[in-house]
């Protein structure tokens, strides 16, 4: 690339976020118009950065999480836009990218819940990043979508049980994400996963659960909020009592919840 066309991407690049981290409506807009243009994303980003995303973070990503950091509805209404835009969600890559920065989107309108379920389908090679944010973005509509998602029989278990130690342990302490997991546990969700889910929520096995160089640490439960203590306190009986737990796993609930009850100072 010549120097020339260098200084062009970058004077591109930072022009398109700070439009998109302004509080001006009508930059939104133009952001989210001009991010669809194939001269302008042709640009951002060369075919060699697109052969590349899987190690390399395109640069339109940077316009989209300014627009998504940005706590002004109409940077919000620009981003979710872009969901429903053939031009842009047409290339598989921009799409992983709409679906990480989309975290940042809160509350998430529905027209963005429909998005993530569009792209959270079996086998449709999105659906690990989409539970990752519907975790991380933790919300109400997230976390319900979550919950119909590991309720859905379509999905395999297999995949069910990765994405509760991946995603459901870093997020243990979370009051909804306890509150789904009870509601899971009487009996949304197919009984043989229902002790995978226990031990995520109450158990730690990093050398049984993870490949070597792939892990997750859960959340120390120290940091729990009164109300996450009372939600997983409640778990916790109903797991002792509805579901069919091994000796291991039935005194691992116990521990926690002994854990649990010297927090909340009982």
């Amino acid at each position: 690339m010549t120097e020339e066309r260098s200084e062009e991407r970058r004077r591109l690049l930072q022009s398109l976020k700070a439009d998109a981290r302004s509080d001006d409506p009508t930059l939104h807009a133009q952001v989210a118009k001009r991010v669809t243009d194939a001269e302008v994303l042709g640009t951002l980003d060369s075919e060699a950065d697109y052969a590349n995303a899987a190690t390399f973070r395109l640069r339109v990503s940077q316009v989209l999480e300014a627009l998504a950091t940005n706590p002004s509805p109409s940077a919000h209404d620009a981003f979710v836009s872009l969901t429903t835009d053939e031009a842009f969600i047409a290339d598989d890559d921009r799409t992983l990218a709409l679906v990480r920065t989309s975290q940042h989107i809160r509350p998430p309108p529905p027209p963005l819940v429909d998005f993530w379920d569009r792209y959270c389908q079996p086998e449709d090679g999105f659906t690990p990043t989409t539970i990752k944010v519907l975790l991380d973005n933790g919300t109400e509509p997230a976390i319900g979508l979550l919950e119909k998602k590991f309720a859905d029989p379509a999905h395999e278990d297999g995949e069910k049980v990765a994405w509760m130690r991946m995603d459901v342990l870093r997020h243990r302490n979370d009051v909804l994400v306890l509150q789904a997991s009870q509601r899971l546990l009487d009996g949304e969700l197919a009984e043989p996963l229902r002790p995978d889910l226990v031990e995520v929520l109450f158990d730690y096995k990093p050398e049984v659960w993870y490949r070597p160089a792939v892990s997750a640490s859960p959340p120390e439960l120290s940091t729990a909020s009164p109300a996450a203590l009372d939600a997983l306190h409640a778990l916790g009986i109903v797991a002792l009592t509805m579901v069919r737990l091994t000796d291991e796993q039935r005194a691992a609930v116990r521990l926690r919840l002994d854990q649990v009850e010297k927090l909340r100072g009982f």
